[in-house]
């Protein structure tokens, strides 16, 4: 587990059935092996944890929420902040 005292994960969620209506496009791309995503064409940002839109949520909680359980049931201060 990283020494940072903030750590940032993000899910990329997947288009809705309205945006696949109107045939909007991905506009956010994951790049592979890296915890980093790209915007448009040039916009990157870097966070600690990355999950595609089909990745399970069982496995976002084991790597992002779950060291942190750990942590919190061995008398450190923990918080998860979910938004979305």
């Amino acid at each position: 587990m990283s020494s940072a005292s903030v750590r940032v994960a993000l899910r990329v969620r997947p288009l809705s059935p309205q945006e696949q209506v109107n045939g909007e496009s991905e506009c956010v791309t994951q790049l592979p092996g890296v915890p980093q995503i790209v915007i448009g064409a040039d916009r990157a940002f870097t966070f600690d944890h990355v999950f595609a839109p089909e990745v399970a949520q069982e496995q976002v909680y084991e790597d992002a929420v779950m060291p942190l359980v750990s942590q919190f049931l061995k008398g450190y201060n923990a918080t998860v902040l979910a938004y979305g």
